[in-house]
């Protein structure tokens, strides 16, 4: 799906404004572009299973991949962090392997991991105690 013409001029006042901005307020301009792309595609995968669209699901699963292992990605500097990004990433995996294979139910499981691996993520950031740690 093509970006509105207000999101692309967003896009690129936050590209602009990543330039001016010191080091860790950069960083964090940075991590919230790629958040808000991890969203995007996943959104894109939902759409794809409902479907049974296994390019969308299988190219959305591996940018969430590719996106994981970018340095904006790594919103803390922690061994709890890690493994929430590498189960992630784990999930995304599976994800694109079960649309290679043009398996639902693993696609549908992997997609559901890999949703529930955010909101844990989420919550861990923000110091709820009951998220499970990796």
């Amino acid at each position: 799906m093509k970006p509105s013409p207000v999101q692309v001029r967003i896009l690129g006042l936050a590209v602009g404004l990543a330039f001016l901005l010191p080091g860790q307020a950069r960083q964090d301009l940075e991590t919230r572009e790629i958040m808000q792309h991890k969203l995007q595609h996943a959104q894109f995968i939902l759409r794809g299973i409902a479907l049974q669209d296994w390019t969308a699901i299988q190219s959305n699963a591996n940018q969430l991949v590719k996106l994981s292992q970018m340095a904006g990605w790594q919103a803390r500097q922690t061994p709890e962090y890690a493994l929430f990004s590498l189960e992630f990433r784990r999930h995304a995996e599976n994800l694109s392997k079960a649309a290679k294979s043009k398996n639902i139910d693993a696609a549908t499981l992997a997609y559901t991991q890999l949703t529930f691996s955010c909101v844990s993520c989420h919550k861990h950031l923000r110091g709820d105690s009951t998220a499970p740690k990796g």
